[in-house]
């Protein structure tokens, strides 16, 4: 026996003869060197799965927010947070008094000019002077009119302000007094220009009793400029009182998520009065670091999983878009990383599914099925970085050092795209740096 491995140790063309002939296995030792107990494992087919995993929150698809941009009192409100509504359902009644005064307000205004115009055409240029001061007469009244509604509007607009400051009138409150103090003020202006003009003309019929047509006109012109501001303020009116009708029904089917008014209070500014939303429609925005995201797709499945989702219970997705465009956040330990914003649709919303939570999304970057896989346990690098494995001989007594091609990964297994392995073959996990092609083992029972 020790005759025989000196001479396998001397020389090496000897030994491959020897191993040939069978003299080693016939002598119970294969190859040469350190015989090395190792564990084994088998070549499968398998599936390969890899996912990225990003944390996000549960937002709505469908959303309905009902501003309301004029303060407007309301009178009864019919629904409160979290009930369930339908489209057209009246959500609440609001007081039109004063948006219906001043309504009623610019169709006089505007009837008052219409009088004065058709009056204005019908004159007699020649003998216009007495026309003339009637005409003034009356624009004098309304200034008049106008200065005494300028001054209630300012005093109130004044005085609420002041009880604004100390915390004893509402914000929409004191915008409501603006705004009729603005309207007042415009009035005001408006009755001052007709003021100026009908004491134009009486001027210049007093001077030139023989006023030409195209002075004539001119007055016309500018009676129709007031006629087309009345106008304004009455489609503007109108368009404000339809805006506001419309927001008192719902405008989709769905729970109500918000309620930001309540009966005898003015609706707030700058926010919504009520918002709407569809709890069975809901999707995660999550964020995904721009190495990551090269690998994301739309169509691809999600695992959703969150502190609020039971352990059993099993919510998916799938990625239905991702962002053209990359943006900066700030990561749990204060640094900034370029990420880009994914959104993925849940498939099945439970309950314990909820619009603002924080959920975990995994999403499958690969599947393949029913391919040639390895353990990466299996895996060692040579010099160079080229992957191989130590596939176990025919006679399980030695090991063979075979180069290997990787393709998809996950965490445990690879696929092999190239290499000459087949399904069924041994391969020892956990390869030393001292191993080398055709060593002798050992296989652990283990």
């Amino acid at each position: 026996m020790k005759k025989k491995v000196f001479i396998g140790i001397g020389v090496a063309a000897l030994i491959i003869v020897l191993v040939v002939v069978g003299i080693v296995k016939n002598a119970g030792s294969a190859g040469s060197g350190p015989l090395y107990t190792v564990e084994v494992s088998e070549i499968k087919k398998g599936d390969i799965s890899s996912y990225v995993s990003a944390n996000g929150t549960v937002t709505e698809i469908e959303k309905s927010e009902i501003y309301i941009d004029t303060p407007i009192k309301a009178t009864k409100v019919y629904v409160k947070q979290n009930d369930v509504v339908k489209k057209g359902q009246k959500l609440v009644d609001f007081d039109f008094d004063d948006l219906n005064s001043q309504l009623e307000q610019a169709k006089l205004t505007k009837r008052t000019q219409e009088l004065a115009l058709k009056k204005l055409k019908l004159m007699d240029t020649k003998v216009n002077v007495t026309s003339a001061e009637n005409s003034l007469k009356v624009a004098e009244n309304s200034v008049i009119s106008a200065q005494r509604n300028y001054d209630v509007a300012l005093k109130n607009y004044n005085d609420t302000k002041k009880l604004y400051e100390v915390g004893d009138k509402s914000k929409s409150e004191l915008e409501m007094a603006e705004n009729t103090y603005k309207d007042a003020e415009v009035a005001l202006n408006n009755a001052k220009i007709n003021l100026e003009s009908q004491k134009a003309a009486l001027n210049e019929t007093s001077k030139n009793n023989n006023q030409s047509e195209s002075s004539k006109q001119i007055d016309i012109q500018s009676q129709q400029v007031a006629i087309e501001n009345s106008a304004l303020t009455i489609k503007n009116l109108e368009n404000k009182i339809k805006k506001i009708k419309e927001s008192m029904v719902c405008t989709m089917d769905g729970v109500i998520s918000q309620v930001n008014v309540s009966e005898g209070s003015y609706t707030p500014s700058g926010h919504p009065a009520f918002v709407v939303i569809d709890p069975n429609k809901l999707e995660v925005k999550v964020n995904v670091n721009e190495y990551n995201a090269k690998q994301i797709q739309v169509g691809q499945s999600v695992n959703i999983t969150g502190d609020s989702i039971p352990e059993n219970e099993i919510i998916t997705g799938k990625v239905t878009s991702v962002s053209p465009v990359a943006s900066s956040s700030t990561t749990g330990m204060g640094s900034s990383e370029t990420v880009i914003q994914v959104t993925v649709g849940i498939d099945n919303v439970t309950s314990n599914i909820k619009p603002g939570i924080t959920v975990n999304c995994d999403i499958k970057t690969v599947n393949i099925t029913n391919v040639l896989t390895i353990q990466l346990d299996m895996l060692t690098q040579d010099k160079d970085g080229n992957d191989f494995i130590y596939v176990v001989s025919e006679d399980k007594k030695t090991m063979i050092k075979k180069s290997v091609e990787l393709g998809s990964t996950s965490d445990m297994t690879a696929e092999v795209k190239k290499g000459e392995i087949k399904e069924g073959d041994l391969v020892v996990m956990n390869p030393k740096a001292v191993y080398k092609d055709g060593a002798r083992i050992k296989i652990s029972e283990n």
